[in-house]
């Protein structure tokens, strides 16, 4: 019997969209989400995907038409109870990740998570030895490896995203300049966010040499909002670029020819185009310490440099990472699936 299938996004948070839309649309399934803003930004982003709003969405609404549910947050156990024991429904849960990091080392809580899942969907090798590390690899109930989908979604609609990314925000900067992202994460329970000791620093010595986006984690504002208004600079130079209500990150790599970052999964995404790229520890954590795992595909600025970020990464913009970016981006995504093959490869696994 085929299996009846949907997406589902119960978060505001419009970061996951980049994650969720594109497998929907790789499995040619409908993507159900409860928040009229986070609906508006896959309409336009994403009108490729079969996108519902559903202010009210609930299980009881998707166990009524659907037998598996794929969602870029994890499950909890109370979801399978609830669904089994009040609706009558033993409904497969999976978990596809939000994006590929050095995160879980020093709070496990969210990698446990995993082994609740009833599949989960794995990038490659990297997240895998996580897992394995962290002794939850085994625990797993099923899983399934599905490589970087993402850019491959990418690729089959890059001109339509090319021309979004052009038209919302290249065209807006220089283009005889160069392009520096710098896309922090939010501050988690690892503290793992450079944001708010950096951006007016940052700001305020920017090189009229570079273009520079600032793309904010959504949580940056959402978690710590009396921080995050604080550390906003009065205004921005004409050369600089703030980027929110932007859940599209390959177009955007695509074109920037720097990244600057601390731990966020971007800076994964953008090893595919072997460009340099810079990383920033608010904790100056040992140079052993597994989180500083990507650091080692690009330029550490220390401490002492802060003050001048933009004057130290065009001192040292040629440094020759390329062959390490390659080999780790091998690692952290594996074998390229197909559109069609990967969607065979997952179906069958249902």
């Amino acid at each position: 019997m085929e299996k009846k299938i949907a997406a589902v996004n119960f978060s505001s948070s419009y970061l996951l969209l980049d994650h969720i839309a594109p497998l929907a649309y790789i499995l040619d399934i409908p993507l159900f989400v409860d928040d009229e803003k986070s609906f508006d930004l896959l309409k336009f982003f994403y009108p490729q995907v079969n996108s519902h709003l559903n202010e009210n969405l609930s299980l009881q609404f998707l166990a009524k038409d659907f037998d598996t549910l794929i969602s870029c947050n994890t499950w909890f156990t109370e979801d399978k109870f609830f669904l089994k024991n009040f609706y009558n429904k033993d409904i497969n849960l999976i978990f596809c990740p939000h994006g590929n990091s050095d995160k879980g080392h020093i709070n496990k809580a969210n990698m446990l998570a995993y082994a609740m899942q009833d599949m989960v969907f794995l990038y490659g090798d990297h997240m895998k030895d996580l897992l394995k590390n962290l002794d939850v690899y085994k625990k797993l109930k099923k899983h399934v490896t599905i490589g970087n989908f993402r850019l491959e979604y990418y690729k089959k609609l890059k001109k339509f995203y090319d021309d979004i990314a052009e038209k919302k925000i290249f065209s807006k900067l220089s283009k005889n300049k160069k392009t520096i992202l710098y896309a922090p994460t939010w501050k988690d329970l690892e503290n793992s966010t450079s944001f708010f000791q950096i951006l007016k620093k940052l700001t305020q010595n920017v090189s009229k040499d570079f273009n520079l986006i600032i793309k904010p984690h959504p949580n940056l504002e959402e978690k710590n909002p009396v921080e995050f208004y604080q550390s906003l600079p009065k205004d921005l130079p004409s050369n600089v670029l703030w980027l929110d209500n932007f859940p599209l990150i390959y177009p955007l790599l695509n074109k920037c020819d720097i990244y600057l970052g601390d731990f966020s999964s971007i800076g994964y995404d953008f090893l595919y185009f072997q460009r340099p790229m810079f990383f920033l520890d608010p904790f100056e954590r040992d140079k052993k310490n597994p989180s500083l795992f990507l650091q080692n595909c690009g330029q550490k600025i220390d401490k002492e440099n802060w003050n001048n970020i933009i004057s130290f990464i065009q001192k040292n913009e040629n440094s020759n990472f390329k062959e390490k970016q390659k080999k780790i981006y091998e690692y952290a995504f594996g074998k390229t699936f197909e559109i069609r093959a990967l969607k065979r490869k997952i179906l069958k696994n249902f």
